[in-house]
C-alpha cells in the first residue's frame, strides 16, 4: 500500500499527522489544513497555493499561532514519513 502524502507538499514544511476529508481523496497535512483555514478566514486576494508559496518562516507561524485547530471533518489517516 502506497503512504498516503499530503497534497501541498510542495509548499513549505508539512508537519503532523495526514488528514482525508470525508470521503474525497483530498489529503492535507495537520499544518496545511490550519493554514487553509486560515487563508480562508482572512480572504488575502491570492489563491492558496499562491499564498503559502509566499510566505516566510515568521509569518507561516504567525498564521499557524492564529489558525483553528483542523474540524472534525478532517481525519487522520496516516503520519508523515521521516524519509524526505
Amino acid at each position: 500500500m502506497n503512504s498516503t502524502e499530503c497534497d501541498l507538499k510542495g509548499h513549505g514544511p508539512c508537519g503532523g499527522p495526514i488528514c482525508q476529508r470525508g470521503i474525497s481523496l483530498n489529503h492535507r497535512c495537520d499544518q496545511h489544513v490550519r493554514l487553509q483555514s486560515y487563508w480562508a478566514a482572512h480572504n488575502t486576494g491570492k489563491k492558496l497555493n499562491d499564498w503559502l508559496d509566499g510566505l516566510m518562516n515568521a509569518e507561516r507561524e504567525e498564521a499557524l499561532r492564529q489558525a483553528p485547530s483542523r474540524g472534525e471533518h478532517w481525519q487522520e489517516v496516516a503520519s508523515p514519513s521521516p524519509e524526505d
